[in-house]
């Protein structure tokens, strides 16, 4: 599990590739529409089958990831991210409670729903003019959709507290030489404890959590930049190329350099407000 951030209130996707995501948390909701294809996606501690017409919610905070079982060809994702300063009528609610039903079936889907997905699609959002347009869509997204997720008091033990610690200092740090023992060491804990977090919390062992954050800043670098892929493996905190290309091609299939020649293809409204 890894702690995200991402720049700007209101951000928006349309993805048509399969989209795999490991345990994840941030500050904002994230909101996913399985349009066509079938996603696995969970939320919390469990786990739930997403077909087309599902929508699906993570609120602030609450970890989750996503594995898409259909093809290329076969998938359109919508997705949805805003951070919470954006809706004050709900904020409270969201920083407050969890769904106990964070996933919506077509019969549960309000039509303001889908108006307010389609009406956010098409908003040049880059326009500051549209701003509050954005919040006010995205309230009645929520206020139709809310009353069926059955919400719940938010738990927030220590143990939770202490893992998003864990967590957000790793995102921070994980280019650097960042090994379980130094990392114990900052948190006052023992190795074996630090470890038995990684594996009963964040279901992972230490070295594959690093090694993922890793190789997903080097897609994104390879897909964005021009840096070479020698530059891009020292970038993300590896030595030297053979072992990055060894790390990235079990990762994602392809060699660094193959996955720059052939990216995928998606249909992107990534922009912020």
């Amino acid at each position: 599990m890894f702690y995200e951030n991402k720049v700007g209130a209101f951000l928006r996707y349309r993805e048509l590739n399969p989209l795999n995501y490991p345990l994840h948390l941030h500050q904002y909701i994230e909101i996913l529409h399985v349009v066509r294809g079938g996603m696995e996606m969970q939320i919390g501690s469990e786990l739930y089958s997403l077909a087309p017409g599902d929508i699906a919610i993570a609120f602030p905070n609450v970890p989750h990831s996503y594995h898409t079982l259909s093809l290329p060809g076969n998938t359109q994702l919508h997705i949805l991210n805003c951070y919470v300063d954006l809706l004050p009528y709900h904020q409270k609610v969201l920083l407050e409670k969890v769904p106990a039903k964070p996933v919506l079936h077509p019969e549960d889907v309000h039509a303001d729903i889908l108006y307010a997905e389609q009406r956010l699609f098409e908003l040049d959002i880059m326009d500051s003019v549209n701003v509050d347009l954005v919040g006010s869509l995205m309230s009645l997204y929520l206020s139709r959709m809310i009353p069926p997720l059955c919400l719940t008091d938010q738990p927030g033990t220590p143990s939770q507290d202490l893992t998003t610690e864990i967590i957000t200092y790793i995102a921070d740090h994980y280019t650097e030489d960042l090994s379980l023992d130094m990392l114990a060491n900052h948190f006052g804990l023992g190795k074996y404890a630090l470890s038995r977090i990684f594996s009963n919390v964040l279901k992972v062992n230490f070295a594959a959590y690093i090694n993922t954050l890793r190789i997903s800043n080097a897609r994104h670098l390879l897909q964005s930049t021009n840096l070479s892929i020698l530059a891009i493996a020292m970038e993300c905190g590896y030595h030297n190329q053979q072992t990055f290309n060894r790390a990235f091609k079990e990762r994602c299939g392809y060699t660094p350099r193959e996955y720059r020649e052939a990216p995928l293809v998606s249909d992107i409204g990534n922009t912020a407000v």
